[in-house]
Formats: structure tokens, C-alpha cells, sequence
């Protein structure tokens, strides 16, 4: 499963940042020493990147309507081995709204071992990064972006709210392209960068060798409605649960959990303090609306699988859910975190590392709506209404477990049908919703689809659709996946099919993408650790069960901390129910340090683990004491990338000689 990243997007809208943008892109390596000669342009060593940095200017509107220029940054990364380049990669960011230059360490690492025979392009598209970017204080700084900081933004920019969309940012692109003398080139697409590659292959085909779509969604045939999204988190949470053994075991299913939660959340809110993700304790509230975020932001998609059902178990109670939990539930903590984690955010930071004007601007000229945008926003709403009232006639259930009602109340920037409402359109360059021109034809280039199994952003069926507009297109869906598979891929698949598809020209053996590892679900979340599952006895064992079920809740313990790693951003973090851990990365290895971390209520968890994502291994020495006196030392590991990885413990407990196995965590 590829980890969560830069370019994820906001379901529906296809919007918000991920972990990549929110983290320092790391050093990559000394600047060069000399200007370097790329087409007609002469370009100077980047300050602190090992690339070379330019900028062109542009017309802001090429009609020349409205007056004015625009700076588009890009950046240069020359291939690292003698003689000429063998060819170029382009890649481009998501949201809309990320910078593209922003996002360059995930790309160089996805292409590191092609890198010294091909140079690779980043350009920021206008409006985002160094390339005009539009700043909207009011919308920026918002918690939930509303519909009048939106059309306000909109209503800043003037004339000009037409004029950052896709198909004038293709242009852009192929103007720099233009100046560096770059004729053909490969291009890669992430997220919302899919839909601009398809642009750019509508408009510009002749250019492209070879296309990589990765998260795809088509720009022809999508309906403003999205319904495949609702499709994708209601098969989704009950195939991860059919993979998983214990949650596999219990009677009826996740949706049918799902459905009971959001109907007791409809009769009775539930509000408390949680962390955040980020070590910060925030005042939430789990309601339809924050149930509905959390089951549609695929950007967190992976922790949100492994908790949830786990979690409504313990709120609500079960026969399945532990001992403790058994009678008669009651436990909000496992969700409250759940929900502060994922609607937990302070607004969407600094325009230059996410532009949520940009997002906007994008949008509502790129997007179909369920209003006509050339009509006035007085007369949008009385649209909306209309168009309302007609799907919960036809399809009632298109964001079921959510009514449709309640799926607009979730954060705007997800649930987006009421975005647009009041963003300004005058004059566009386009009809708004058709960057591409009427009976434009896609690259006959190879062109490849990529999509993850259960992301709920970009749906495989989606994809499905973007693929089959090009003539050479192939869809490869990742098992087990979410959104975006090729960056940062901790599985070691997407990322080697999309460099022998840029060498080659053919993803070559593709059965990796049908191997991926289920995700690994949390059985139950106890209040006490002697109610945790005990770990099995091996040869050599001298624990006993309650000894070996403290030992698994100390393992859970730590494992809990190494799956926040998909939604901390800090390195600092606080247990479920008490205490605190660390981490920080090296290379490969994530280490985190755990300080009497609490994921039971009485049992205090300290010591390192250390996870080689590369290769899966992971290491842990635990301490741990109970609040009634019992102390235990252990040694774990297991591998992450195994399917029903089993972890391996040996120590003491209580005194007693340890030697045992349990699911991995």
C-alpha cells in the first residue's frame, strides 16, 4: 500500500495537501557550480537544490482581454551521467493547488534510477508556488472554508477569476517546455495532475511519449456527483474487513457497524477532547458530518480502514469488541482521535505550500457542477436546489451511509457541491467544465492508469473511464491501496511499473499490483491490557495468558504509534489514552520513541522502534508497567510488508521467560 502523500486530494473536489506538502522536502544534494545552457533560456544554479531554476512570464489572459503577465517558475534537474540526456520527465502536483517544485523530492526519489540518463522538469502551475500565486488570507486561514470566503476570493481576483484553470496551465507548461527545447517528453501526474495530463494530451498530443497517470480521474464523462466515490467506501470498508481475520470473524458486517453509527450520531453527538495526529488535544464532535469526512477523505484513508470499525465497537459495544467493551460499549476515544485527526486541521496552512484560492479558481472553471456557472450565484442556488431535490428522487443513496443533506454539511472543501456557488465567471476562456476542445484527440503515446483498490478520491471506475480515452491506454489497479500508489511507495510495486513504463514503454509484470498486503485492522481496542488478545505461547515459554495478553497490549502499544506515522507531521504525538512518543526519519528508517505511552488505560509503554520502509522490517524493544506493578521487557519484529505478518516476542513479563507470536500490529 502506498503511503499517503503529497498530492492527495480532497474527495469530490479533489482537493486538500497531503503529508509530503506539509513536510520539509529534504536536501538533494549541493546546487551546480555554473549557469547551464536548456533551449534558448541560460538558467542559474537553485539556491538550495542540486537544479538549475528559471521562470518565463506569460500573458495572465492570452487573449489579451484583460491585461497583465504572470511568472511561471520551473525548475531543472540535469541528468546525472555523461553525454546527451536520453530523455525528459515532466511531472506534475495535485490538489489543485500544489506546487509542483514543492513536491520535487517525491519525484526524484520515484525516478532516482533513471535519473542519470534523463532530466526532469517541475513547473508550478499559475496560480500556485512561484507562479502568481493567488493568496486569499480570509480563505486561506479558515478551519472549513465557506462559500462566502470562497466567492470573495474569487471576487479579489477580478477579471482574472477565469484564467487559472487547466487549459491556459497546459499552456504555460508547453511554453516552458518551449524555451528549454524540449520536443518530446514523458509525463507523470498525480492526483489532480491526472486530469491536467489529460489536458495536456487532448491539446497537445504530438508531444508526449509516454503518459503516467497515477490516482486518475477522467476529465470527459465524470459526473458532478461522483457517485463512485459512495460505491468505493461501501464495498470498501467491509472488503478490508473480509481480508483481516478477526474482523472477518465477527458477526454481520463493517457497513452494517457503519450504518448503525451513523444513525446513533443522527440521535446523539458525541463530543470530547482528542489528539489531533499532531500532539495537540482539540474539542471534537463525531456527527454525521465528521463521520462523513472521515469516510471520504481517502488522504487518510489507510488509518482511518484500520481504526474504524474497531472504534465504533468500542463506542457503541459488542459481543466481539473484548471483554470490557462488552458491556454495553461507551468507549468515544478510539473515534474522537479518529475525527480529530481528520477534521482536526488548522486551516490549510501557507498559500505557498497549498493554495486553497487556487483550488477554488481551478475548480469551479475545470469542474462539472451541478449549477450552471455561467449563470449568476443568485440563480445558482435556486439551480443547486433544483438539482438537489432531483438526485434524492433518483439515486437517494449516492453518499449513503450519509443522506445527501448530510453529506452537504461535510467540510466544504470534500463535500464541494456548494463551492462554486459564488466564485465569478466573466468572459472565460472556455465553457467552464471543458478544458479540452470540442473533438480534440488523446496521445496515441502508452498511456498508464493507475488506481488503488480502496480509494474512495479517485475511484477505480473512475479511472476506468480515463483510461479508455486514449487509443494506448492500460489501467493497473493496486490491491489494497488508496490514493496515489507510485509516491512514496512503501510496497514496492507502483513505483518500479512506472519506471519500466517511462524506460520502456510496457509496465512489464504486473502481478505485484494483485499482492499488496490487506490492511492490517485493529481486533479491538481494550480498556484494560489483560483484555487484550494474549500473544501464543512458543517453545520456551514460561508467561502466562494474562502475562502474554500485557506483552500484546505493550506490541498494539507501539504499533498504534507506528500507524500514526500517515498523519503526523510533527514527530510529536500523544498515546490513545495517555502519554507520548516521537519519531523522525532516516533515509528509510522511521524511529520512533515512545515515553509511557498509553493505548489501554493501565499500561504505560516506553522504548524505540525502528521501521525499514524499504524492506518491511520492523524492530522494537518495549518496557512497559502496569498500574498494579507488573513490568515487562520485550523484543519485537515482524515484517510490514508481509501479508498476515506475525510479530515475534521474546523477554520477560512479570518475571516470567517470554516466547511468543501474535498478529503484527
Amino acid at each position: 500500500m502506498a503511503m499517503r502523500v503529497a498530492s492527495c486530494i480532497s474527495v469530490l473536489a479533489l482537493a486538500v495537501a497531503g503529508p509530503l506538502a506539509a513536510r520539509p522536502t529534504p536536501p538533494d544534494g549541493p546546487p551546480p557550480t555554473a549557469p547551464q545552457q536548456f533551449g534558448s533560456l541560460t538558467l542559474q544554479p537553485c539556491p538550495k537544490a542540486a537544479a538549475f531554476c528559471g521562470e518565463i512570464t506569460r500573458k495572465l489572459d492570452p487573449s489579451g482581454r484583460v491585461a497583465g503577465t504572470i511568472p511561471i517558475a520551473f525548475i531543472v534537474y540535469a541528468h546525472t551521467g555523461p553525454g546527451a540526456a536520453a530523455g525528459t520527465i515532466v511531472a506534475q502536483e495535485g490538489g489543485p493547488g500544489l506546487p509542483s517544485i514543492g513536491s520535487r523530492g517525491a519525484y526524484l526519489a520515484l525516478y532516482a534510477p533513471l535519473r542519470a540518463d534523463h532530466d526532469m522538469v517541475m513547473v508550478d502551475a499559475r496560480g500556485t508556488g512561484d507562479s502568481g500565486l493567488i493568496d486569499c488570507p480570509r480563505l486561506q486561514t479558515q478551519q472549513y472554508p465557506t462559500v462566502e470566503a470562497v466567492g470573495a476570493c474569487g471576487r479579489s481576483l477580478g477579471e482574472a477569476s477565469v484564467l487559472y484553470g487547466t487549459g491556459l496551465a497546459v499552456e504555460d507548461m508547453i511554453a516552458v517546455l518551449d524555451a528549454l527545447g524540449v520536443a518530446k517528453f514523458d509525463y507523470y501526474g498525480d492526483s489532480y495532475g491526472t486530469f491536467f495530463g489529460q489536458v495536456l494530451a487532448a491539446r497537445h498530443p504530438e508531444r508526449l511519449r509516454s503518459v503516467v497517470l497515477d490516482g486518475a480521474y477522467p476529465v470527459i464523462g465524470e459526473s458532478p456527483w461522483y457517485p463512485n466515490a459512495g460505491e468505493t467506501v461501501r464495498r470498501g470498508f467491509n472488503e478490508a474487513c473480509r481480508r483481516a481475520p478477526a474482523c472477518a470473524a465477527l458477526p454481520g458486517t463493517s457497513l452494517q457497524r457503519i450504518n448503525t453509527l451513523v444513525a446513533a450520531l443522527r440521535r446523539h453527538p458525541v463530543s470530547g477532547q482528542a489528539p489531533d495526529g499532531d500532539g495537540k488535544v482539540r474539542e471534537v464532535t463525531a456527527d454525521p458530518a465528521s463521520l462523513g469526512f472521515l469516510l471520504y477523505d481517502g488522504a487518510t484513508g489507510w488509518i482511518n480502514y484500520r481504526d474504524l470499525d474497531a472504534a465504533i465497537r468500542a463506542l457503541l459495544g459488542s459481543t466481539a469488541a473484548g471483554p470490557r467493551v462488552a458491556r454495553g460499549g461507551g468507549d468515544p476515544a478510539p473515534l474522537l482521535r479518529l475525527v480529530a485527526e481528520n477534521n482536526g486541521l488548522e486551516a490549510a496552512g501557507a498559500a505557498h505550500a497549498y493554495s486553497r484560492g487556487l483550488f477554488a479558481a481551478a475548480s469551479c472553471i475545470d469542474y462539472p457542477q451541478i449549477y450552471n456557472m455561467n449563470t449568476s450565484p443568485r440563480l445558482r442556488v435556486g439551480q443547486r436546489d433544483a438539482a438537489v431535490a432531483n438526485e434524492r428522487r433518483a439515486d437517494p443513496g449516492v453518499y449513503a451511509p450519509l443522506t445527501l443533506p448530510e453529506f452537504q454539511t461535510v467540510a466544504l472543501d470534500l463535500s464541494v457541491l456548494n463551492l462554486c456557488l459564488e466564485w465569478p465567471v466573466s468572459h472565460p476562456p472556455y465553457p467552464p467544465g471543458v478544458p479540452i476542445p470540442g473533438g480534440a484527440r488523446f496521445t496515441r503515446a502508452p498511456t498508464l492508469v493507475i488506481n488503488g483498490e480502496l480509494d474512495m478520491l479517485t475511484p477505480v471506475a473512475d479511472g476506468a473511464v480515463a483510461s479508455a480515452q486514449f487509443p494506448n491506454g492500460r489501467q493497473v489497479v493496486i490491491a489494497n491501496s488508496f490514493h496515489v500508489d507510485a509516491l512514496g511507495d512503501l510496497d514496492d510495486c507502483a513505483q518500479n511499473l512506472v519506471r519500466r513504463f517511462t524506460a520502456t514503454l510496457d509496465p512489464g509484470d504486473v502481478s505485484c499490483a494483485a499482492k499488496v498486503k490487506p490492511v492490517r485492522l485493529v481486533p479491538f481496542f481494550p480498556l484494560q491490557a489483560a483484555d487484550a488478545v494474549a500473544a501464543k505461547p512458543e517453545a520456551g515459554n514460561a508467561a502466562g495468558a494474562r502475562e502474554r495478553s500485557l506483552a500484546s497490549a505493550a506490541v498494539q502499544t507501539a504499533g498504534d504509534a507506528m500507524a500514526r506515522w500517515y498523519v503526523n507531521y510533527s514527530g510529536v504525538d500523544l498515546g490513545l489514552r495517555g502519554g507520548s512518543w516521537t519519531f523522525r526519519q532516516d533515509g528509510p528508517v522511521a524511529r520512533f520513541t515512545l515515553d509511557h505511552t498509553r493505548w489501554t488505560q493501565d499500561l504505560a509503554v516506553s522504548g524505540r522502534l525502528a521501521w525499514n520502509q524499504h524492506d518491511g522490517a520492523v524492530t522494537a524493544s518495549l518496557t512497559f508497567v502496569a498500574d498494579d506493578g507488573t513490568t515487562g521487557a520485550v523484543e519485537v519484529a515482524w515484517n510490514d510488508q508481509a501479508t498476515l505478518a506475525q510479530a515475534r516476542l521474546t523477554g520477560a513479563v512479570g518475571g516470567h521467560a517470554l516466547e511468543a507470536t501474535m498478529p503484527a500490529p
